[in-house]
């Protein structure tokens, strides 16, 4: 009796929040179920003990698919026939730094960029693959691990605005989300970028009176609650629907307006959604967001692996260039850090006119902050087949990123028996090693 009252306490608290939002408020603007998750044990207290590291946003730029490292970042010419293909190897703007000629501009822009030859891992699949890039840890039917960007919208404690802190440009389908997080780690889903931001908007041609007089009084009923249920994630679920309040009425929406950027910047980045994504993204970080995700899908190579990746890498080229190009100028790159990454690369040996999973050699790069740019840390052998020298787990690229933001190494959350976690990964033998070599 005792565990259904418990059981039941708690599915009124959910849908108390649920209704809440649908008949008070009326917005819409909140995480997926799945993000909901409460923590397992109290947090730990942030604190105040970030280091005087300039980097405090974080560009995520995730290549679906597995990005095949070999016609990208890691080329081989002197490879045997079989496995570099049609790929030419040319010389970048760094010295010793060689790119695929599918990546020109980049190929300019190789002073600012650390380039990651060395990342591995064993998760051969797609979902699997995901999962452990984007938290640094296996699926466990435990424990769901928080996604890097929820690391970071908690741990970089510097800046402000009233945009979420973690936007991600695409769906949440499969997407780890906060974990064990508060709910106010979440990816905030942007569909469209040309879209924008939807369900921000008064619904029904409603007043901005009536929202406050709604507000007040879901304000009374929440008190009434709170004091009823004080816990976390109780808390949290409210400080969702209060956010929501703030962002409908704030200005920092204009950053969302793509229209506000001249024809001629919107086609440097590209008129498709990656180069929307990729320029919503820069705006974003422009209004205090501290992490946007933003994917480019198509990676999954088996068949016409060259013309498909020479289409992709176009894209990929344009958009990045011109970010790179506009946060150098405006002087943003040095407080914000430019991600790529994959799931896993492609094999090395081409099978038929495709390249299959290849998770134990793949290239990542970081660039902008106090990155060390113009080098290629670690290395794969002569056929990019397998890591030859400083291998880099993917916990050792998320905590080089922590280290890049000046994240403790102490400042740690509990997630009960399972230990503490940050985004330096978890206690004992689960932890990442920054990469010295790469900050500068």
């Amino acid at each position: 009796m005792k565990n259904e009252l418990l059981r039941l306490d708690e599915l009124s608290r959910r849908s108390f929040v649920q209704r809440l939002a649908r008949t008070c408020l009326g917005v819409s603007l909140v995480p997926s179920s799945g993000a909901l998750a409460p923590l397992f044990g109290k947090e730990a207290e942030t604190g105040s003990g970030n280091l005087e590291l300039p980097a405090k946003h974080v560009i995520y730029l995730y290549m679906r698919g597995g990005m095949s490292h070999m016609d990208t970042f890691d080329t081989k010419p002197d490879a045997p026939a079989g496995y570099q293909g049609p790929v030419r190897t040319i010389k970048t703007k760094a010295d010793g730094l060689c790119f695929s000629h599918y990546l020109p501009k980049l190929a300019d822009h190789a002073p600012k960029m650390a380039v990651i030859r060395s990342m591995t891992h064993t998760q051969g699949a797609h979902e699997e693959g995901t999962y452990k890039v984007m938290t640094g840890f296996e699926t466990s039917a435990s424990l769901r691990y928080p996604a890097l960007g929820s690391w970071v919208a908690r741990q970089v404690t510097e800046g402000h605005s009233t945009l979420p802190p973690y936007i991600r440009l695409g769906g949440l389908a499969g997407h780890p989300g906060s974990g064990f997080l508060d709910a106010r780690y979440a990816p905030v889903p942007v569909l469209d970028p040309s879209k924008g931001l939807e369900h921000t908007k008064l619904q029904n041609s409603d007043s901005m009176t009536a929202l406050r007089r709604r507000t007040s009084l879901a304000d009374r009923l929440n008190q009434a609650f709170l004091n009823r249920y004080p816990t976390d994630d109780v808390k949290a679920h409210v400080d969702v629907y209060a956010d929501a309040i703030k962002l409908m009425t704030s200005k920092d929406l204009d950053a969302f307006d793509l229209s506000q950027e001249k024809s001629a910047v919107r086609d440097a980045y590209g008129n498709d959604d990656f180069g929307r994504g990729v320029l919503l993204a820069r705006r974003l970080i422009e209004c205090g967001t501290k992490f946007v995700e933003v994917e480019l899908g198509g990676w999954d190579t088996h068949g016409d692996n060259f013309t498909q990746v020479e289409g992709l890498a176009t894209r990929l080229d344009n958009a990045v260039s011109a970010l790179l190009t506009d946060l150098e100028e405006s002087g943003l790159l040095k407080r914000t850090l430019v991600v790529l990454t994959t799931e896993f690369g492609r094999t090395p040996k081409i099978n038929g006119s495709g390249r299959d999973h290849h998770p134990i050699a793949f290239s990542s790069f970081i660039a902008g902050g106090k990155v060390r740019g113009g080098q290629a840390w670690g290395k794969t052998d002569a056929t990019a087949t397998r890591v030859e020298e400083n291998p880099v787990s993917v916990l050792d690229f998320h905590s080089t990123i922590g280290a890049l933001l000046g994240v403790r190494q102490d400042d740690l959350v509990s997630a009960g028996s399972a230990g503490n976690f940050n985004i330096h990964g978890g206690n004992g033998a689960r932890r990442g090693k920054p990469i010295t070599a790469l900050v500068g």
